[in-house]
């Protein structure tokens, strides 16, 4: 059987995405402020405490969607979707696989058969069993069912077969070994109830309590879309065992750190951009605050748009663009220093396989105005800015999101300007913005997005590189023309799900050839070797140019509970947390409850 057809969604956040190197603050078996009571549940480290458990956690909420596997939004609406549906494998703060409803699994020596046991005793929280039969029925749903109109679970996995064998035994068939299964799909697919989702023919449009019974450690209890509003409650009969954090509410929280100095949230982030200043942390520096600092994984991103033709299809312009903006300056006065410049190889600084020596493009303006000059950008009427060749005045459109960083959109167009290139800025709500650019309604676009610190395989996905036989049946090569990749393809993203492919008229061969090696390697050397040099083609073509990542901190109360951290790589393919549902349920950094 067939059932190839799929979605893989980066994350962006996202996913967007998405492999092993963000460094985690903590570690190791240490406990936090709770515990789960001891349940049989596998594991391999010793025996754990049991501190007490936690009412109840205040966290910042945000218009994530309705959180069940076909409606949410972006990563972080991911993450709530997976608080109520469990899936195969997961992660804690080591960012090692573990077994999550799996007990254990193995692969095969070719990488092509994955085989996973499921934990005794797992029930849906209707009271269901759930079995093989439920997981096997999951990948069928999202690669061939009415749920592969998802714009994000599964795209492109080539899957030849996957079967129940028994009640608790699942074997996946792949024509080729495909290496980021563990991470992406085992550790990323939420897996639904089959006497529920089984006649369900809209997916997207379920909604009610049946439409988010999962296995999960948490049941929604409210939710409001308007305020971006969530209630969940511990799910007492969990297989692991009840949740130590008894209730997590997701609330309105413009400003996280006033809130949080207010009592009214339990964690606050210091945001991505606009940095404060340091008095505006300074009082959080002491009890009873606790912080959480790690190198970031998320950046606003430059993209240019090759299909528009003449100039954005020429390398020269793209790279002229990049040496006029001067990335050091924005990591100064849009992050005040906390974060650093993006690697033009599209993935993360602190990615354990980004690679060295790339082309960094400091800032050099007069390097840009010869390379403009060169493919015919010149000023032509003495008005001080460039006009086309045929002497038409050239006024590229820079388009951005109101609820991005002004700063930095007006710090971009300023160097630009520089260069004598007569930008306009455009600024569209997220919604507006997200629906432009996943349909390639723009020149060059200002975009965020999260997974860069993950699995490196998002390397392929963010450029639509589909895999042999892939979904739609397309080539082994850049996305279609005016087709983006995805959901995205069919004017679909918008931005669910962490779908950032957003790159059109991109078309390499070579990047295309060997983003298909590094999917396949079962040696990391040689996945590694693959993905250098995937890179520094990026680097060279610069389809998009990663501005800066900044870094990644939260503050917190230690009073009401100090075991967070983040995930190095990320939760299912890039996301780091800190909201990690391992953590609520076992309130501690590693282990499993009773191990």
């Amino acid at each position: 059987m067939d059932i190839s057809r799929g979605v893989m969604r980066m994350t962006a956040a996202l996913f967007v995405a998405t492999a092993l190197g963000l460094a985690a603050c903590g570690g190791g078996d240490e406990a936090g402020t709770g515990a789960a009571k001891d349940t049989p549940a596998g594991g391999t480290s010793s025996a754990a405490a049991q501190p007490g458990s936690v009412a109840s956690l205040r966290l910042a909420g945000g218009p994530w969607g309705y959180p069940q596997p076909f409606s949410y939004v972006r990563g972080p609406g991911l993450v709530y979707t997976e608080l109520i549906f469990d899936t195969l494998l997961w992660k804690d703060s080591r960012g090692k696989p573990m077994g999550w409803l799996a007990k254990s699994w193995k692969t095969s020596a070719d990488g092509r058969t994955w085989t996973f046991k499921l934990r005794d005793g797992v029930t849906w929280q209707d009271g269901r069993p759930l079995t093989a039969r439920d997981v096997a029925f999951t990948f069928r749903y999202f690669t061939k069912g009415a749920g592969s109109i998802s714009p994000g679970i599964v795209r492109g996995l080539p899957i030849s077969d996957v079967q129940a064998r028994g009640d608790s035994t699942v074997v996946f068939s792949l024509p080729k070994p495909f290496a980021p299964f563990a991470e992406t799909i085992a550790g990323r697919v939420p897996i639904v109830p089959e006497h529920i989702w089984a006649d369900v023919k809209d997916p997207q449009k379920f909604r009610g309590p049946k439409a988010v019974t999962g296995s999960g450690p948490y049941t929604l209890k409210s939710y409001d879309a308007a305020t971006g509003s969530y209630l969940f409650e511990a799910n007492k009969d969990f297989f692991l065992g009840e949740p130590v954090v008894k209730r997590l509410e997701f609330v309105p929280a413009k400003d996280e750190l006033l809130a949080l100095r207010r009592g009214e949230l339990s964690i606050g982030s210091t945001g991505l951009e606009d940095a404060l200043p340091d008095a505006a942390v300074e009082p959080f520096s002491k009890a009873p605050y606790g912080k959480l600092d790690a190198p970031g994984e998320w950046t606003r991103a430059l993209h240019f748009n090759l299909e528009k033709g003449f100039p954005y299809d020429k390398r020269s312009y793209r790279q002229a663009v990049a040496y006029a903006i001067d990335r050091q300056d924005l990591v100064k006065r849009v992050l005040l220093g906390r974060g650093e410049v993006g690697s033009t190889g599209a993935l993360a600084p602190s990615n354990r396989y980004t690679a060295k020596d790339l082309p960094t493009y400091d800032h050099d303006l007069a390097r840009a105005g010869r390379l403009l000059d060169e493919i015919g950008l010149r000023d032509r009427d003495g008005d001080g800015m460039r006009d086309l060749p045929n002497g038409k005045p050239f006024r590229p459109v820079l388009l951005t999101s109101s609820f991005q960083s002004p700063k930095a959109a007006e710090l971009i167009r300023q160097d630009l300007r520089a260069a004598k290139l007569d930008v306009r800025l455009r600024s569209l709500d997220r919604a507006a913005a997200d629906a432009a650019t996943a349909a390639g309604r723009y020149t060059m676009a200002l975009l965020g997005y999260g997974g860069l610190g993950g699995e490196p395989d998002n390397l392929r996905t963010r450029m639509g590189v589909q895999p042999p036989g892939g979904a739609g049946g397309k080539p082994a090569g850049a996305a279609a023309a005016g087709k983006g990749a995805g959901g995205a393809a069919k004017g679909k993203g918008k931005g669910k799900g962490g779908d950032f492919t957003r790159v059109f008229g991109f078309t390499n061969p070579r990047y295309a050839s060997l983003a298909n090696q590094q999917l396949t390697a079962t040696d990391d050397k040689k996945r590694r070797s693959a993905l250098d040099e995937m890179q520094r083609i990026l680097a060279e073509e610069l389809p998009l140019l990663s501005l800066y990542v900044p870094r990644r901190t939260e503050f917190f109360r230690k009073d009401q509970f100090d075991a967070w951290y983040y995930t190095p790589g990320g939760v299912f393919g890039g996301y780091p947390g800190p909201i990690n549902k391992h953590v609520f349920v076992t309130g501690k950094k590693s282990g499993l409850p009773g191990a």
